[in-house]
């Protein structure tokens, strides 16, 4: 082979392990993450041009300020904007939910990475800190968004995520 063939070759190659490595960690997690269940909040699930799916919003997304270590908040005064954080995770009654939020990665137990935005008031006047997950939609069987919607409504989803090293994949809606 000349030069200008294993050129080509190699510029033909690069995209393709790009993409490929792009899978290797949803893959991994799917296959060796653990289980965690969360409680989903109610959204409206209907979209013209995708579909049927669920927006999906989590009661772990708003977590109470006082779950919140001393060293998010700091942070979050001083530079503002949005940054990662680790959540620690705790099994009640079925559903996980949050213990603690920090910016050290914890070396044992349950937990998500997620994306702290900022610090407000609630509508009970609690201060609450919101955290993205980045699980936000999961599509659902044709003509079954209607279904879903009612469920939602009413507080009746599960979500199923797998999770490994604090990157969470939603794999499965269920409802209660």
């Amino acid at each position: 082979m000349n030069k200008r063939a294993k050129q080509l070759v190699l510029a033909c190659c690069v995209p393709v392990l790009i993409l490929l490595g792009l899978c290797v960690k949803p893959l991994y997690t799917l296959l060796t993450g653990e289980e965690m269940i969360l409680q989903t909040k109610p959204v409206d699930p209907s979209d013209l041009f995708r579909g049927d799916y669920v927006t999906l919003r989590y009661e772990a997304e708003e977590v109470p300020k006082k779950l919140v270590e001393q060293s998010v908040l700091t942070r979050l005064q001083k530079r503002g904007g949005e940054f990662e954080v680790y959540i620690l995770m705790e099994k009640k009654n079925g559903v996980h939910t949050p213990i603690k939020v920090t910016l050290t990665k914890p070396d044992k137990g349950e937990f998500l990475n997620g994306t702290i935005s900022y610090i407000d008031k609630d509508n009970l006047g609690q201060e609450i800190a919101y955290i993205e997950y980045g699980l936000d939609n999961y599509y659902v069987e044709d003509n079954t968004g209607t279904e879903w919607e009612t469920a939602s409504t009413k507080g009746e989803i599960l979500a199923k995520i797998k999770v490994t090293n604090g990157y969470a994949i939603l794999t499965d809606n269920t409802k209660k």
